[in-house]
């Protein structure tokens, strides 16, 4: 790790939890027909709950992750009293290929005392020295897989750039995201780096020599 580098920490928030209305489903339902109704079909398991077919409004779902991380914790709001009051997460999210749409969703009861894994967003803070100075920047992973207890984990790790010179990198070994929360990726994995300036002089050069090869010859 590179000594002038900054202290790399993650803002200790805790996820969000947002409210889902859903209901159950029957096996024979026609997930087409469901679907045709503004409806998508989805599958809720964990230990406790099992494996529940359920349903929820496609409208609702789009309006409330606009809004909101789909890492967040889901709080179940329903009649059926067996799934009702349940925090899950989203562990899948399946799309048309066609039109993008979601179509299906599988939902993960966790428990507070079990470690759950997510994808949390990296998020660059300030402007690096090397690029006040020319430099590229030039992110080399948007997301990093983490693991650790409900009230420790979040969606978002924040990482400072400012004193990123040139040439150098930051790897996955150079994150302190403090205790309990378990990166799941390997050490030496880059984050992001800053490449040299294209040199607008060896560029000029360089269309010169092409311009030359290829310019007409003279008999």
């Amino acid at each position: 790790m590179y000594s002038h580098i900054k202290t790399l920490e993650k803002r200790r928030f805790s996820l969000e939890v947002v409210n889902l209305n859903i209901e159950t489903r029957k096996k024979e339902d026609n997930v087409k027909s469901l679907r045709n109704q503004g409806l998508i079909p989805a599958i809720l398991y964990g230990k406790q709950a099992g494996s529940v077919l359920i349903l929820l409004s496609y409208k609702e779902f789009m309006k409330t992750f606009t809004k909101h991380s789909v890492s967040s914790f889901v709080n179940i709001v329903s009649e059926e009293e067996g799934v009702n009051g349940k925090t899950v997460l989203i562990k899948e999210i399946q799309k048309d290929p066609v039109t993008d749409k979601v179509i299906h969703i599988d939902f993960y009861e966790i428990s507070m005392d079990e470690k759950i894994e997510i994808e949390a967003s990296i998020h660059l803070i300030g402007k690096a020295e090397g690029v006040k100075l020319g430099g590229v920047l030039s992110p080399l992973m948007r997301h990093l897989s983490i693991k650790g207890y409900p009230k420790d984990i979040n969606d978002t790790i924040e990482i400072d750039i400012s004193s990123l010179k040139i040439g150098e990198i930051i790897h996955v070994k150079d994150l302190n995201l403090g205790d309990g929360i378990e990166i799941t990726v390997e050490d030496d994995a880059p984050i992001v780096t800053v490449t040299e300036p294209v040199a607008e002089e060896a560029v000029s050069e360089d269309a010169k020599a092409e311009g030359g090869n290829n310019a007409p010859t003279q008999s």
